[in-house]
Order: C-alpha cells, then sequence, then structure tokens
C-alpha cells in the first residue's frame, strides 16, 4: 500500500499531511504472475485435454475394429447355419426324388438300382468332393482377406496412436522444460 499525498482546499499540495483516502496501486509483478499462472494453467489444460482427446479417439476406433472382427463371426455363423439347413433340405428333397425315382425305376427295369446307387457313388467321390473343396477354399480366401485387412488397420491405428501419442508426450516435455526454465529466471529475480 502506498499512501499519497493530498492537496489542501486551496489546491496546494500538503505533503505534511497524509491523504485521506488509501489507494492501492497495482503491483505489475503480481499481475505479471497472475497473467502468466493463467497461462500456465490455460496450456496445462490443453495438454490435459489433447491426451484424453487421443485415448478418447482411438479408443473408439479399437472398439469399431472389435465391433467388424464381432460383425463378421456373427455373419459366418448365420451363413454357415444358413448353408446347413438348405444343405439338409437340398439332401430331403434329393432323398424324396432318388426314392421315387427308384421306385419307378425298379418297377420297369430291376437292375437300375445298381446303375443308380454306381453313378450316386460317383457324384459323391467326385463332384460333390470338388463343389465342397471348392467352397472351403473360397471361405479360407475370404476369411484370409478379411483377417488381413483388419490386421492392417490394427496396426495403421496402433502406429498412428503410438505416433499421436508421442507428438503430445514431447509437447508436454516441451511445456515442463520452459515453465521450469521460467521459475529459474523468476527465482534469479
Amino acid at each position: 500500500m502506498v499512501i499519497l499525498n493530498h492537496r489542501n482546499a486551496s489546491g496546494v499540495l500538503d505533503e505534511d499531511q497524509p491523504c485521506p483516502r488509501k489507494v492501492k496501486m497495482i503491483d505489475k509483478t503480481d499481475y505479471a504472475k497472475t497473467a502468466q499462472k493463467a497461462a500456465n494453467d490455460g496450456m496445462e489444460t490443453f495438454l490435459n485435454w489433447g491426451k484424453a482427446a487421443i485415448d478418447n479417439t482411438f479408443s473408439m476406433y479399437e472398439q469399431g475394429i472389435a465391433a467388424q472382427e464381432s460383425n463378421i463371426a456373427e455373419a459366418r455363423k448365420q451363413f454357415q447355419e444358413l448353408e446347413s439347413n438348405l444343405t439338409q433340405k437340398w439332401n430331403n428333397q434329393k432323398q424324396q426324388f432318388k426314392s421315387m425315382a427308384m421306385e419307378l425305376s425298379e418297377a420297369y427295369w430291376p437292375e437300375s438300382k445298381q446303375l443308380m446307387e454306381k453313378a450316386e457313388k460317383l457324384y459323391q467321390d467326385n463332384i460333390n468332393q470338388v463343389v465342397s473343396k471348392n467352397r472351403e477354399m473360397l471361405e479360407s480366401n475370404i476369411d484370409r482377406s478379411i483377417e488381413s485387412t483388419l490386421n492392417i488397420e490394427k496396426e495403421w491405428v496402433s502406429q498412428l496412436r503410438e505416433n499421436y501419442t508421442h507428438g503430445a508426450e514431447k509437447l508436454r516435455k516441451q511445456f515442463d522444460t520452459l515453465m521450469s526454465q521460467a521459475a529459474k529466471e523468476a527465482a534469479k529475480k
């Protein structure tokens, strides 16, 4: 607090008399410290916000990849159930047709049963296996392709997250270094 002298009734400065009113002068050092603290707090908030934003963003992205994997597994399961149901229905219809054809052909041609069995065995041994192997190969290729794509996406996200986190850490270190230098300079004054 600084007490200023005041002017008397005639307007002359009366240095012997204290000013009846006390005036607090603004201390520029306190103002600078307060402004610096506000700037530091703002930067601290910004750095913390940036780190949280990086974590939240990449966590959501990783959850999306996990959801894709889950959805693919669920779709694969549903497809296999559908294929199993259709195969079962087709086999039932095939058996019905075969039994009807056998009854008709045996009625008119007794040796036809043996010929039908040979034809069915030939079909089972050759065509059915080829179709089955082709389907397995196609499913395997699709699965490997999807898995490869998701693995690449996971690696990319992991590397990107690492890069952003490293950048945020470097920014934090630079800020901490500047703060310690400012504290040393302030201590010297």
